[in-house]
């Protein structure tokens, strides 16, 4: 295995120069023509860094983990469960509020139940209730019958920006807006979310599902 010290010793440099350039830590510390001539010689002797070596010492695994509260076990178990969930909620819920006019579901798959529970009931969506979705989840808001109006969320966007956040937060190139309470706990107020949030463009689709309150008739 190559060490950094095979590498500071080819190099001509000590093994702490070694060490800024390949964990991208060099710049403003070592002059760009030592950090190329190091990542040169690091590449041609096959170096490989050993990051958990590099996490024990420093006390920093330079890992982001992604957490879900999806069901794993199968792709679609989750979304069975929320199927199941949906239709013993529905009937009841119509049952308490049968005035009702308008939904507006938090994602896609919750209008497919309204569609459902509307339907068995004899209402027609689009003229008698307004039914609106968020995901614009193609196989689902074309699928629906009519074409279910929905609210398009820049998924891709709001994952590129919440990543490049926590990358400024973790190499300290912007304030932490939770910062650790000392002890006794102590609360933290966080920033308004204006201040700590961007503005993502979502698009909303309108499609026959859509109707105006009866308010507005």
């Amino acid at each position: 295995m190559v060490t950094m010290k095979q590498i500071a010793n080819r190099a001509g440099v000590s093994i702490s120069t070694v060490s800024l350039v390949l964990n991208n830590r060099d710049i403003g510390r070592v002059s760009p023509d030592v950090a190329e001539r190091v990542r040169d010689i690091a590449a041609e002797l096959g170096y490989l860094t050993n990051r958990l070596a590099s996490g024990l010492r420093t006390s920093s695994t330079r890992t982001i983990g992604f957490l879900s509260d999806e069901v794993a076990t199968t792709p679609f178990a989750g979304r069975m469960i929320e199927g199941a969930q949906d239709a013993a909620r529905m009937p009841a819920f119509f049952d308490k509020h049968p005035d009702v006019d308008g939904f507006f579901c938090f994602n896609d798959t919750r209008a497919w139940a309204i569609y459902t529970e509307a339907t068995r009931r004899g209402l027609i969506i689009g003229k008698d209730i307004a039914v609106v979705g968020v995901d614009n989840h193609q196989v689902v808001a074309e699928a629906l019958d009519p074409p279910l109006s929905t609210v398009e969320l820049p998924h891709y966007e709001m994952g590129y920006w919440a990543v490049g956040k926590l990358v400024s937060l973790i190499e300290g190139e912007a304030p932490d807006p939770f910062p650790r309470a000392g002890y006794p706990v102590e609360k933290v107020q966080p920033p308004p979310l204006s201040e700590q949030s961007p503005q993502l463009e979502c698009q909303l689709h309108i499609k026959q599902s859509w109707v105006r309150p009866r308010s507005q008739r």
